[in-house]
């Protein structure tokens, strides 16, 4: 049985790495898709943080807590679901793969405003050199300090262009050693 878990993990990993490079293609042909419905944010969260945390077990991540704080308004709100969930899937992700498990939390902020909604997920792990912050968001790109975990730098990727898609903006601010904040703002159609 162990040896099946294993190999059902590395199935997961490279169907998600298979999932990561038809997002960016679609991205890049001007073929990702923006489709809001109606979704109560609150719910798809909650789902988001729970898929998150799955994923790390699945990688054998540290037991890092992740709080989820919501703030303004509730209700019914149109965003795109599918958007969403890469942009937040793989900030979450981020944030849990590059923190240490005596890092403390990984803090996910919701504020619902009558026009926007803002997203920001703050890690204190291992942070973003100064000098990757400008190509941070480029295709394959990764950071100097992350040699040695494993990624494909396509998850910053693709939330930048989700997050462009919904016509937002996204901001990060990070210093090595004390982790990272990413600050997603998606204005409301």
């Amino acid at each position: 049985t162990e040896l099946l878990e294993i190999i059902a993990s590395a199935v997961r990993r490279m169907s998600h790495l298979l999932e990561d490079v038809l997002t960016i293609g679609r991205a890049d042909a001007g073929r990702m898709e923006l489709a809001p419905t109606k979704i109560d944010l609150v719910a798809l969260c909650g789902r988001i943080v729970e898929e998150a945390r799955t994923v790390a077990r699945d990688a054998a991540a540290p037991e890092i807590p992740i709080r989820l704080a919501f703030a303004g308004e509730r209700g019914p709100t149109p965003l795109d679901e599918n958007l969403l969930r890469h942009i937040l899937g793989n900030l979450l992700s981020n944030a849990l793969k590059y923190s240490r498990s005596d890092a403390g939390e990984v803090r996910f902020d919701v504020e619902q405003h009558r026009d926007r909604v803002v997203f920001t997920v703050t890690d204190q792990g291992i942070g973003i050199p100064q000098e990757d912050l400008p190509n941070l968001f480029e295709t394959f790109y990764r950071a100097a300090n992350v040699r040695n975990i494993a990624g494909t730098g396509l998850g910053l990727a693709i939330v930048k262009r989700a997050v462009d898609r919904h016509r937002g903006h996204i901001d990060v601010a990070s210093e090595l050693g004390r982790g990272s904040r990413f600050v997603v703002t998606i204005p409301i159609q």
